[in-house]
């Protein structure tokens, strides 16, 4: 492919993408949608069809939230050793 480009369309190549990246997480999307769309193309239409179907990442996991006596046995490990006083001193 390269050998069939000029070096000035080359560069201009290299300026879009550094402006405009391909993640993937929109290559998955884009191309979810087309399978989606194909797959509405050739069935019957009875049922839903959503590009989330399709998708080949998986969703990140929901964050914990963490209680405050965890928050508190964290910070005892970082650098300067105990850094909270207990509420009843």
């Amino acid at each position: 492919m390269l050998s069939e480009i000029s070096s000035t369309e080359l560069g201009e190549w290299a300026g879009y993408y550094r402006e405009n990246r391909f993640s993937d997480a929109l290559l998955d999307a884009e191309f979810s949608s087309l399978k989606a769309t194909l797959v509405a193309l050739f069935t019957s239409g009875d049922e839903e069809i959503y590009p989330g179907d399709f998708s080949i990442l998986t969703l990140p996991e929901p964050e914990a939230e963490q209680t405050d006596d965890e928050l508190m046995f964290i910070g005892e490990g970082i650098f300067g050793g105990v850094r909270y006083g207990g509420t009843d001193c």
